[in-house]
C-alpha cells in the first residue's frame, strides 16, 4: 500500500505543475503508449481504493482527480503535436486565462493556437493578424453564436464550430486584436490534407459523404439567411471515424443578397463570377464553390468539371457541371434540393448507401 507521505508528495507536485510534462516527464515514442503506462503507474499509487481512512481517502480522491485532469491535458497535447513544448504566451479574457504552446496554424486572416485554459480544458485561439480585420473576426463570432442558438437541439449543429467566447486583447504595440476562442475538433482533417494524400482523386463513394456533409451545412446556413462566402478545401474539416463534416471560417459570411466583403486571394480562381464582379451573393454562390470542392476531391486539378478524370460516370460530371455554370440564375440555388438530387444520382450509380471506412 502506498504511504500517506507519498500521497502528500504526489499531490504537492501536481499542484505545483504548470504543464503535463511536469507530471509525466518526457515521453519517448510512441508517446500515447508511454503516457498510458505512466498514467497507470501513478493512478495505481494514488487511487482512493488504496486508502481506507476517511481523511486519507478524501486526499487520495483529490489527487486522483487532479491526475485525471493532467492526463486529459497530456492527451490533447500529444494529439496537437506539442507535448512538452514550453508555453509561448498566455492571454487572459474576462472568463479565463489561456496558455498557448506549439507552433500556430496559419489561416487566411488569423493564426490559430492550441491552448489550455488555466481552469482546465482545451481550446483553439484564433488571433487576427491585422487589427484592420477585427470586423471580419467579430462577424464570425456573431454568426457562430447565432447558429448555436438556432441549432442548439438540432443534430445538424455538429456541422458547425463551437464558439466559446470572443474578446479584444491589446498587444505589445498597443493595438487591439480580436480573438475568437473555439472548441477543439478532435481527430479532424481539412479537405486540403485529403487531396494532398489522394492527389489522383477519391473513390466517388468516399467523396460523396464529404459532399453530403457540406451540402447539409450549407442548407442550414441558407435557411438562416446567410451565405458562407468561402467554401474552400481548407474550410471543411472531416472526421473519418464518424464521417462528420464541419464547415469552418465564418469571417467571410454575409446575409443573402449582400456582396462578399473579402476573399482569400490565394483561392480567387475558386470563386464564382458574381463574387469577383462584386455582385450580391446568393445560395448559388456557395453551391458553385461546393461543386469545385467536390471536383477537386474527385481528382480535378483545377476544380473545373473539364479537368475531372475521364473514368468518372458521365452523369456525375454533368451534375457538377450544372453547378458550375457562370450565371447564378442558371445554377442550383437550393442546397436541400441539390442534396436530394445527389442522393438520387448516387443510388442510380452505386446502389444503396453503405458506410465505407476512410483513413488519411
Amino acid at each position: 500500500m502506498s504511504s500517506v507521505s507519498e500521497l502528500h508528495r504526489f499531490l504537492a507536485k501536481w499542484q505545483r505543475a504548470s504543464q503535463p510534462v511536469d507530471v509525466f516527464g518526457p515521453l519517448a515514442a510512441p508517446q500515447e503508449e508511454v503516457l498510458r503506462r505512466r498514467y497507470r503507474e501513478l493512478a495505481n499509487a494514488v487511487h482512493p481504493d488504496r486508502y481506507r481512512r476517511g481523511s486519507e481517502a478524501a486526499l487520495a480522491t483529490q489527487a486522483f482527480q487532479l491526475l485525471q485532469g493532467w492526463h486529459a491535458w497530456a492527451q490533447r497535447q500529444i494529439k496537437a503535436g506539442h507535448y512538452g513544448s514550453a508555453v509561448r504566451f498566455s492571454i487572459a479574457s474576462a472568463r479565463a486565462i489561456y496558455h498557448c504552446a506549439g507552433e500556430p496554424i496559419r489561416g487566411d486572416l488569423a493564426d490559430l493556437y492550441h491552448a489550455e485554459a488555466a481552469n482546465g480544458g482545451g481550446a483553439l485561439l484564433k488571433i487576427v493578424r491585422r487589427p484592420s480585420n477585427n470586423d471580419l473576426m467579430e462577424r464570425e463570432a456573431m454568426i457562430l453564436a447565432h447558429l448555436y442558438q438556432r441549432l442548439e437541439a438540432d443534430p445538424l449543429r455538429a456541422h458547425f464550430p463551437t464558439l466559446q467566447e470572443s474578446f479584444l486583447c491589446r498587444d505589445a504595440q498597443g493595438a487591439q486584436r480580436r480573438i475568437n476562442v473555439l472548441s477543439v475538433e478532435a481527430d479532424c482533417h481539412a479537405l486540403n490534407a485529403v487531396t494532398q494524400r489522394y492527389p489522383h482523386g477519391l473513390h466517388p463513394a468516399d467523396a460523396a459523404w464529404m459532399f453530403n456533409r457540406l451540402l447539409a451545412a450549407l442548407a442550414v446556413t441558407h435557411q438562416a439567411g446567410l451565405v458562407h462566402g468561402a467554401v474552400l478545401l481548407d474550410h471543411l474539416l472531416i472526421r473519418p471515424e464518424d464521417h462528420n463534416g464541419i464547415l469552418i471560417d465564418w469571417c467571410y459570411a454575409v446575409p443573402i443578397g449582400e456582396k462578399i466583403r473579402a476573399i482569400c486571394p490565394a483561392h480567387d480562381a475558386d470563386y464564382p463570377p458574381e463574387v469577383l464582379a462584386r455582385r450580391p451573393a446568393t445560395p448559388a454562390t456557395d453551391l458553385y464553390m461546393a461543386a469545385r470542392v467536390m471536383a477537386r476531391l474527385l481528382g480535378s486539378a483545377d476544380g473545373s468539371a473539364d479537368a475531372l478524370p475521364r473514368h468518372l460516370p458521365a452523369a456525375l460530371t454533368a451534375f457538377l457541371r450544372g453547378c458550375l455554370l457562370p450565371s447564378p440564375s442558371h445554377r442550383p440555388n437550393d442546397a436541400w434540393a441539390l442534396f436530394d438530387d445527389f442522393q438520387t444520382l448516387l443510388k442510380k450509380l452505386y446502389g444503396p448507401p453503405s458506410f465505407r471506412p476512410f483513413s488519411i
